[in-house]
């Protein structure tokens, strides 16, 4: 059974290339069957997600447009300028709030787009790498471990059923004043009705924001979703990994299960390399947002944006800070893992190889933002209280009548 782990191992590179069957495996539970999400099945279709490798249908590659083209960078550019614009022509902060929330939650979300846009290939690589370490340790059939991917993949797709809602939401709260009274969603300058051709003017512009309205929020709230679940994904195959090694009798199955961790730690790394530089523009619409929403809904100007974007802290920061933690800590105890194996009943080679586990894993891994160091729960209690205290300096300023 674990020699053919190996066998699984050596020939997963090309399991991108078929064909998913079915999503979910049915089982049996007291004589009744019931479904199960197995967590190789849900990589391969977050990979799919990412990296199509199927025919690309019209709907496929209208979604995938959705998550970040030239043209929505475009059209990020011209909102974010005419938002400027607007934004300098207001006497008071509180008047150009609106302006201001925009173009930071756009910034943010030009960033998710550039990651859909060059990082496609780098992300499915690591989904890649995940999904057949995850076929793998399904392979040893160790019901421990196929219980904590089993009950961790259907974490990750209520997750994603969540987003898609959430997203789906915020599109809606955007769009609500074209969509009720015909108004431009977004500020702008100079205003349609001043111009020579207001028609045409109100038409591109329109143009522009629909397109912004639609694919930052769907680009931006599927990438921290993908992120979200990347991490508890690699969470669960780390705890996979330490049951398989503390487990792991004699030197064949522990070189096995070693290289599935040698394969984890490497996804994980690159999933790491790829998003860390651009995380700062990331985080610039999840830190600065709820501040400034917060800030407006006390001086009692609320609006259908607001409504969505002040919880972004609670929403997407502070559940990426404890996925990004439980990944970390799970590959930290690997390495205590394999100290509880069977060393007295074990030759030198199965105890260096032991060895060799444990002093990988004194380098956990983690999830990294240029500027802030690591993402965890040290970090979020960090931004937390700094959010709280930009908050008060921005009432305070609020009562200086600035």
């Amino acid at each position: 059974m674990r020699g053919s782990s190996m066998g699984c191992l050596l020939t997963g590179v090309q399991a991108r290339r078929e064909r998913m069957k079915c999503l979910w495996t049915t089982k049996p539970d007291s004589g009744k069957p019931r479904q199960t999400l197995t967590m190789s099945a849900l990589l391969a279709t977050r990979l799919e997600e990412v990296s199509p490798t199927q025919r690309r249908t019209a709907l496929k590659l209208l979604w995938m447009a959705l998550h970040g083209t030239w043209l929505s960078i475009a059209s990020n550019i011209i909102v974010v300028s005419l938002a400027i614009m607007d934004c300098l022509t207001k006497n008071t902060y509180l008047a150009a709030s609106l302006g201001t929330r925009f173009v930071t939650g756009i910034v943010g979300c030009s960033t998710a787009q550039i990651f859909y846009i060059f990082r496609r290939a780098a992300l499915g690589a690591a989904l890649e790498r995940m999904s057949v370490v995850a076929k793998d340790l399904e392979a040893l059939q160790n019901p421990f471990i196929s219980a904590e991917l089993e009950r961790v993949a259907a974490q990750c797709y209520r997750l994603r059923r969540i987003v898609l809602a959430y997203e789906g939401m915020v599109v809606v709260s955007i769009l609500l004043p074209t969509l009720l009274a015909g108004q431009l969603s977004m500020p702008t300058w100079p205003r349609p009705e001043d111009t020579a051709a207001p028609r045409l003017v109100y038409a591109a512009m329109f143009t522009v924001q629909l397109i912004t309205g639609t694919s930052c929020p769907i680009a931006f709230y599927s990438f921290v979703g993908l992120l979200g679940s990347a991490h508890m994904a690699c969470a669960a195959l780390f705890r996979g990994a330490g049951t398989a090694v503390a487990t792991a009798r004699g030197t064949v199955e522990l070189r096995v299960v070693t290289q599935l961790h040698a394969v984890l730690c490497e996804s994980a790394s690159l999933l790491d390399a790829v998003t860390s530089a651009g995380l700062p523009m990331l985080f610039v619409g999840v830190l600065a947002l709820p501040i400034q929403g917060t800030y407006d809904a006390v001086q009692g100007q609320v609006d259908g944006y607001l409504l969505s974007s002040a919880p972004i802290i609670i929403v997407v920061f502070v559940p990426l800070c404890y996925s990004a933690q439980a990944m970390s800590d799970a590959s930290a105890e690997v390495g205590l893992s394999a100290y509880r194996g069977a060393w007295p009943a074990e030759d030198a080679r199965a105890r260096f190889i032991r060895t060799m586990v444990m002093l990988r894993a004194t380098r956990p891994a983690q999830f990294t933002c240029k500027g802030l160091g690591a993402v965890g729960l040290p970090a979020c209690q960090s931004v937390l209280r700094s959010w709280f205290s930009y908050l008060q300096m921005l009432l305070n300023f609020a009562k200086d009548g600035g």
